[in-house]
């Protein structure tokens, strides 16, 4: 896979789509060395498996490298970059590498809008149980790997599609699941929703000659989106008829369960540890793509009852005297998913801490965004976390608590976060659940927001 090379160097190390590669190929013997400028419990991981870390992004970081990889979140004129240039290094963008991982084994390519890293991680988790010890690259960190990467023995691969940077077109999977379609990233596609759909349909038509696509029934761009060169074409839903439906689905507390049915042959009943009508579907997928490869249904069973949920989805940060849960909800469709999730499970009031993540994306559902809050009780609204874009005129946080305000919302907008943290606190009763939402460093906030109520208490 990597003929002749042994030292690989990453810029921006600490992501999880890089982070995950590192550690793999540190396991595998390779020399990993990586920059980041922000220290975190992955590069510290990172740096205990035996990778040289960099605080900082330096031309020099890069001596000694003989392969530089890179994510889309790293700009161009990145001083490593240049240096890597300079001495004519190969510069491989991160989906790259994970190409030659997933196209010369027998691939599996979990994409979507939404419920990517989880069904990924059900998944891998699935296949562990069932006996096909696979390697596995997830977008999150999975408790029962510890960590956000698997190295397996077999020929089994499972990982992430990401579409946001037409990333995902590298890979030519033996099977790919695809869970729902929506329009974001389109920044990345001219602004144009159609070419979203087109790249959508282009990562279809990339799964290898007599593999299988497994897709999700219920959603209305998936339905045109057949591949015809595949004989093996899957279907699932909980709406929608399907190869794979779910029924009688039930919230129990924080869990769910459903029965499972094939072909109008009832296979049995999931019980699932996490809760969400929207966590149904992303297991239902996973069945759907593990009985294709033959893993008998007692295995699926028992390894999405063990499923301890991915850090950042719908994550318990404390439970008592006021529930803090860390998710990372970004979009209306997941925003409205969570709280409806949180709704189904918690009697009381429940409270929306929520950061709006990249100006585009803002811009583009910013009605939807104030509609898909309106089963929360009172809402924290912190300024935008721009990732690396220039603001856009109009696109604020103010004028989405405006929006919401029209709609009814109880909203509070502030942007310094000590002061969001302790309006948050002084806002919390016994009983409450507090969802902390968003894609930025929102999460350090939930984090010192449930600190803060276990150390001080809260009304009563």
């Amino acid at each position: 896979m990597l003929k002749e090379i042994k030292n690989i160097h990453f810029v921006g190390i600490g992501g999880y789509g890089m982070s995950g590669l590192a550690r793999v190929l540190l396991h595998l013997g390779f020399s990993v060395s990586g920059s980041d400028v922000k220290r975190s419990e992955i590069t510290d991981s990172l740096a205990r498996q035996g990778g040289k870390i960099y605080d900082e992004h330096a031309a020099e970081n890069v001596v000694g490298a003989e392969l530089v990889v890179y994510s889309t979140a790293i700009p161009a004129g990145n001083p490593e970059l240049a240096e890597a240039r300079r001495r004519n290094l190969p510069l491989w963008h991160r989906s790259e590498l994970l190409a030659r991982f997933l196209n010369e084994r027998y691939g599996i390519a979990v994409a979507g809008a939404h419920g990517k890293t989880t069904t990924t991680s059900m998944l891998a988790l699935v296949l562990t149980y069932g006996g096909l010890d696979p390697t596995a690259f997830i977008g999150g960190v999975l408790d029962d790997f510890d960590g956000n990467a698997r190295l397996g023995g077999s020929e089994f691969l499972v990982a992430e599609a990401c579409e946001s940077d037409h990333s995902f077109l590298r890979y030519r999977p033996s099977l790919a699941v695809v869970t729902n379609v929506e329009p974001d990233h389109l920044e990345h596609y001219g602004g144009d929703f159609n070419r979203l759909l087109a790249a959508y349909r282009d990562f279809l038509a990339n799964i290898k000659p007599g593999g299988t696509a497994v897709l999700c029934a219920d959603d209305r761009y998936l339905a045109g989106m057949r591949p015809t060169h595949l004989e093996s074409v899957i279907t699932y839903g909980l709406q929608t008829p399907a190869d794979f439906q779910a029924t009688d689905v039930q919230a129990e507390g924080w869990s769910s369960s459903f029965t499972v049915w094939h072909s109008g042959r009832q296979l049995g009943t999931i019980v699932l540890p996490v809760p969400g009508e929207h966590n149904v579907a992303n297991a239902l997928a996973t069945v759907a793509a593990a009985t294709s490869l033959a893993i008998p249904f007692d295995a699926i069973k028992g390894g999405l009852a063990a499923f301890g949920g991915a850090k950042r989805r719908f994550q318990f940060l404390t439970q008592r005297p006021v529930a803090v849960v860390d998710d990372y909800a970004h979009h209306p469709t997941e925003v409205q998913a969570t709280l409806k999730a949180a709704r189904a499970g918690h009697p009381g009031r429940v409270l929306a801490v929520f950061q709006p993540h990249r100006y585009n994306r803002t811009g583009l559902f910013m009605d939807e965004f104030a509609r898909s809050f309106a089963l929360a009780d009172q809402v924290f609204l912190h300024k935008i976390y721009a990732a690396g874009e220039e603001p856009i005129p109009g696109v604020t946080s103010a004028e989405l608590a405006r929006r919401m305000r029209e709609r009814g919302t109880d909203v509070i907008q502030v942007d310094d976060a000590p002061e969001l943290i302790s309006r948050v606190a002084a806002s919390a009763k016994t009983g409450d659940l507090i969802l902390v939402m968003g894609a930025g460093d929102i999460t350090e906030i939930g984090h010192t927001i449930a600190r803060r109520l276990q150390e001080d208490g809260v009304a009563c």
